[in-house]
Order: C-alpha cells, then sequence, then structure tokens
C-alpha cells in the first residue's frame, strides 16, 4: 500500500476523539502513516495465531496483560508499528514501545473493541478512498464521513454523531467535555442507560425519524442528563430507503439560527457517502462469492485476485462455517446476523490481514491466504469459542486446504459436503473440523441422505418398530439403536440409556420377537442400523 493511503497518526487520534482515545506517548512525532490495523486478544497470542497480523502499523491490544504486550512487543523483530491502542496501559507497556519507536494510545475502559477497530478502519478506508479519487483528507474532502459531521458541527455549534440503520455511530466531531451520556456511550459502542433509552422510546424518537423527511427535536430531561438533540434521516437517493441518522447534540452554545436547514443538506450528503460505498462493497463481496465459485462458472483467477489484492502463487485456507442445531429447534441461519458476520469479519482480518469474508445462503466463508491447515484450524476454533461467548450462539467449522487460489471453489465445495452431512450425522463430525478428518461422518450423512430419499430402501421392520413407539410409548427404537451403536455391549448401552443391564437384555429380546430380526446377523445389524438413522 503506498503511501498516499496512510493517515497521519496525528489524524487518527484526533478523529477518535477524547471520547475514546487518549495519546498517551509518541516516540516518531504525530506525522508518522498508518496504513493497516489489527486486532490481537489474548487468544491470538495464547495460539500463535497472531503471526499475520504483527505486520499491521496499528495493533489493539485486547485483554492481553502487561506481560503479555511487552513480550509481544519485543518479539515483533524489525518491524516497528506506528502505534498501540489498549485500555488502561502500563508503565512497562510504555517504556517497551518508547525504545522502539512506538506511540501509545490508552482507550476508554468503557469501549467496545470491536467499534474502535470499526473506527480506525473507517479513518483508513476514508484515506485509501480519498487517495484513489485524487482527494486527501486534510483538504476537507467531504467524501469522508467524519469531515461532514465535522464541518456540520462547525456550522451548527453542536456534537455530531452520524449513526446507520442499526444505530452503530459510522464517524462523530470532536466532542470535548460537552458531550453528555448518551453520545460518549454510543460512540463507545455501548448501550446508553436504560431509563433514557426508554424515555426515548417512549417519546417515539425512532419511530418519528423513520417516518419524517424533516428534522425530529428531542427535549432536554436534566434528570436523565440529556441535553437537547436535533436530528434527520439519512435516506437513501432515490428509493428513500432508510439508512441511517444524523444525531446533532447542543453543546455549550446555542445551536446557529439556519441548523435545520444544514442538518437536512448534512443527511442528503450523508445518503450519498453511504450509498457510494455500500455499492462498493457489494461489488467486493460479489468478486468474493464469485472467487468462491458461488455463481457456478468457471472462475477467472488472475482477474479476481487482482482485484482483491490476493497472490495467485500464494496458497490458500479456506473456513466454511454454519449454525449447529440447538435443543429447541433448528439452527439460526448463520448470514442473517450481521453483528456476528462483522464479527467475523474482524477476526478474520486481525488472523491474515489479507483475508477476505463472504456469505452464501445462510453459511459464511473465509478465505486466508498464507495460513497452514493446522493453524486455520485453531483460529476457527477460537472463532468458534468467540462466538458462543459474545453471541450465545452455536456454530460449527470446517477447514479446507491449504491449496493454490484457483482452487478455491472445490474447497468451498468440499466444505459444504461437510456442513450438509452434519444436519444428518452431526454427533459423528465436530464442531470444528477438516475435510480430511470428517470422511466417516460425511459418507454416513451422504448415505442416510440417499435412504431417506428412497423409503423403500429402508427395512420396514424398523418403520413398524418406530410406530410401536408412537402408539405406546416404549422406546424400542432408542434401546435398538443404543444396543447397535455399541456393537451388542450391553452394559455400555445400558449406561448410556440408563437402564438396568437387564432390562435392556428383556427389551432386545422382545424386539426380536416383535419383528422377527435376528440381531446375530452381522447384515440384520447394517441395514437395522443404517434405517434408525433415518427414522
Amino acid at each position: 500500500m503506498d503511501k498516499s493511503s496512510g493517515v497521519a497518526l496525528g489524524r487518527l487520534v484526533l478523529a477518535l476523539d477524547r471520547t475514546v482515545a487518549t495519546l498517551v506517548t509518541a516516540p516518531r512525532g504525530l506525522d508518522v502513516p498508518v496504513r493497516s490495523v489489527a486486532l490481537i486478544d489474548a487468544d491470538d497470542v495464547r495460539f500463535g495465531l497472531d503471526h499475520a497480523a504483527r505486520t499491521a502499523d496499528v495493533h489493539l491490544l485486547v485483554g492481553l496483560s502487561d506481560e503479555e504486550s511487552a513480550v509481544l512487543l519485543g518479539g515483533l523483530g524489525s518491524h516497528r508499528p506506528v502505534a498501540v491502542l489498549g485500555k488502561a496501559p502500563s508503565e512497562l507497556l510504555t517504556e517497551v514501545a518508547a525504545r522502539l519507536g512506538t506511540a501509545v494510545v490508552g482507550i476508554d475502559r468503557h469501549a467496545r473493541w470491536e467499534r474502535v477497530y470499526n473506527l480506525v478502519a473507517h479513518v483508513l478506508d476514508a484515506a485509501r478512498a480519498d487517495a484513489a479519487a485524487g482527494e486527501s483528507m486534510e483538504s476537507g474532502a467531504t467524501g469522508d464521513l467524519f469531515e461532514l459531521a465535522a464541518e456540520l458541527a462547525r456550522r451548527t455549534n453542536g456534537l455530531v454523531s452520524i449513526e446507520d440503520e442499526r444505530s452503530h455511530v459510522l464517524a462523530y466531531s470532536s466532542a470535548g467535555d460537552e458531550a453528555d451520556e448518551l453520545r460518549r456511550l454510543s460512540i463507545l459502542g455501548r448501550e446508553g442507560p436504560p431509563d433514557m433509552l426508554a424515555w426515548l422510546r417512549q417519546w417515539g424518537v425512532m419511530d418519528a425519524l423513520r417516518t419524517s423527511s424533516g428534522v425530529v427535536a428531542v427535549s432536554e430531561r436534566a434528570d436523565l442528563g440529556l441535553r437537547p438533540r436535533r436530528a434527520a434521516a439519512i435516506r437513501a437517493p432515490g428509493s428513500g430507503e432508510f439508512l441511517g441518522v444524523v444525531w446533532l447534540q447542543q453543546a455549550a452554545r446555542p445551536f446557529a439560527p439556519d441548523t435545520d436547514e444544514v442538518l437536512v443538506g448534512a443527511a442528503a450528503v450523508a445518503a450519498r457517502v453511504i450509498a457510494r460505498r455500500r455499492t462498493a462493497g457489494t461489488g467486493h463481496d460479489e468478486l468474493v462469492r464469485r472467487l468462491l465459485g458461488a455463481r457456478g462458472e468457471v472462475i477467472d483467477v488472475d482477474d479476481l485476485a487482482a482485484q482483491l489484492h490476493l497472490r495467485t502463487t500464494e496458497p490458500v485456507t479456506v473456513v466454511g462455517f454454519a449454525g449447529r442445531s440447538n435443543p429447541d429447534g433448528p439452527p439460526a441461519p448463520l448470514a442473517a446476523d450481521r453483528s456476528r458476520l462483522s464479527a467475523l469479519t474482524l477476526h478474520a482480518s486481525a488472523f491474515s490481514p489479507s483475508s477476505v469474508t463472504a456469505t452464501i445462503g445462510d453459511r459464511a466463508y473465509a478465505v486466508l491466504p498464507g495460513v497452514a491447515g493446522e493453524a486455520a484450524t485453531d483460529w476457527a476454533r477460537v472463532s468458534v469459542d468467540a462466538t458462543a461467548r459474545q453471541f450465545d450462539a452455536r456454530i460449527r467449522a470446517v477447514v479446507a486446504g491449504p491449496d493454490v487460489l484457483a482452487s478455491v471453489p472445490r474447497l468451498r465445495a468440499q466444505i459444504d459436503r461437510v456442513l450438509d452431512a452434519a444436519t444428518l450425522e452431526g454427533e459423528l463430525i465436530d464442531e470444528v473440523t477438516t475435510v480430511a478428518a470428517s470422511r466417516t461422518g460425511v459418507l454416513l450423512g451422504e448415505i442416510v441422505a440417499l435412504l431417506a430419499d428412497n423409503p423403500d430402501l429402508v427395512d420396514p421392520r424398523v418403520t413398524e418398530l418406530a410406530d410401536l413407539d408412537e402408539r405406546t410409548g416404549s422406546g424400542f427404537t432408542a434401546s435398538l439403536r443404543a444396543y447397535l451403536d455399541r456393537f451388542g455391549d450391553v452394559r455400555a448401552a445400558a449406561d448410556d440409556l440408563h437402564v438396568h443391564p437387564n432390562t435392556l437384555r428383556y427389551r432386545i429380546r422382545r424386539i426380536e420377537t416383535l419383528t422377527g430380526m435376528d440381531l446375530a446377523d452381522p447384515a440384520t445389524r447394517l441395514v437395522v442400523a443404517l434405517s434408525l438413522r433415518v427414522r
């Protein structure tokens, strides 16, 4: 990446504002360009997954102890990051960073790391976009939402924040010490106080914004610490689709006389910026889907690699993710939850900065250049565990590769084969696995699926036994399956069923009498076991 696509460290710190960030030390000054960012958490260091991210200019140190942070910085070799960002950075970290010429930026302890990462990435993306268009962030280009927020704040005397349709902050103006608690917590990625949010809902602020084309006023509530506000909806040019809100909090001075007119104009500019970036994002997503073979055509790997900034000679590993079945119902489609997808993209970028991610149907895929299979499996396991912790959601991951870039569609097809089989034979396929380690479960799942599509191939004695269970609640099929899964070991099967071995022996004799099965015959056991899996 060339120098023009970077942004000065001082500019980045100013964009984050004192609400989020405080500069602790900058040994090389504030004009050093920043071009890339990586989030490195304790799991990345513990499992050795941080190597690919170490070359980034800015490191976000998430959950690392003082000693772990110091060891990480000391082990970077010749690379000297421009800055490290951490919550409550210690004297030890500051001293080590100073020796390396690396700046230290303290992050508010209430800030959500994914919000900080997204804000830093947004500033860098805006710098790259302006550089590509021949513009400069320093010149006040209106193509950047941070610049728009700063200009709107100057014109209206207020404090500006620009949010998307899910109330995620995209950009904001410098706040100083005049921001109220709702604004501060929104920027940090935390929910506002419950009583304040309840009052806003009761007043119908969001409903008014979604239905109104004008400015919505929010009165002051001194008892809640809520300052007066103005807000205008951001709507897509042409369609009028709701894209977000431009919020304007009153500061020490009153709003300017033409505030409402300027605010409506700013919302229109924000709509053009957001729409343009979404169009670019959609194009990127489509390129990744084509790389994954989602369109069915033979891919032009050289063209796609050039557009996605990948090297055709570098081996890649593909990881596929899908929701796992919950006890109370089928798996939730992973692609339906944008927060999970954003977290997945963030983790993939931190692990492998040149990675690309996309969703196809209800599954998500990450293409990881230059990553060996074992490291990818470790990363997938960390991602699955993190999803469970952060979202209380069960997902499954399958790793394929490494292989050449042109083989990505084939690797995805292998992953899909495993995920498809897991819907039928999930207990035989680990939560995090590789294509090679899942062959038994895949083949068995496909055999069971074939039998399910051809009911005439299912042993009718099993069907009759299942019907008897439904009528009488006898539980014969569960007993028979446990017995066959344990290869006739009555004691082990009885333990699985939590019954006495003699009880199970009686049930097996009863099953043979009722159905005429000869469970001593290997062929009978095979056919019956497969038929039970269909049921």
